[in-house]
């Protein structure tokens, strides 16, 4: 999980650099990738610890609680998407970016341990 964290983090910081040749408002752009990306992380950790917790319990409770931290995640992420397109000093395309980082570090795991397997 350490390593998903700090490849969100590095590809955070990587798109922040290179948006910033693009948006008019750099300092709204770093708080909007900032605030997808640190509720990015908040969301894995939360994937984390449900996780963890329906294992420990029998099939059909676990079920249903699975599904409902599941809801619980996406509520909270149309929160947030809702806070960023309202609140002016952050933007809305750097909110959501964030919130892409968490699939863009899963994929860059999932690549960087197939080459791992193939070069040995």
């Amino acid at each position: 999980m350490k390593r998903l964290i700090l490849q969100m983090v590095g590809i955070s910081v990587l798109v922040g650099i290179i948006g910033l040749f693009f948006v008019s408002e750099p300092l709204i752009w770093v708080k909007g990738l900032a605030f997808g990306t640190i509720f990015s992380i908040l969301r894995l950790r939360l994937m984390d610890l449900s996780i963890k917790k329906s294992l420990r319990m029998p099939p059909k409770n676990a079920q249903n609680y699975a599904a409902s931290q599941y809801m619980l995640r996406y509520i909270l992420t149309a929160v947030i998407l809702f806070v960023a397109a309202l609140e002016p000093s952050i933007s809305l395309l750097g909110t959501v970016i964030g919130l892409f980082t968490l699939k863009g570090s899963a994929y860059l795991l999932l690549i960087t341990e197939k080459r791992n397997k193939l070069d040995l």
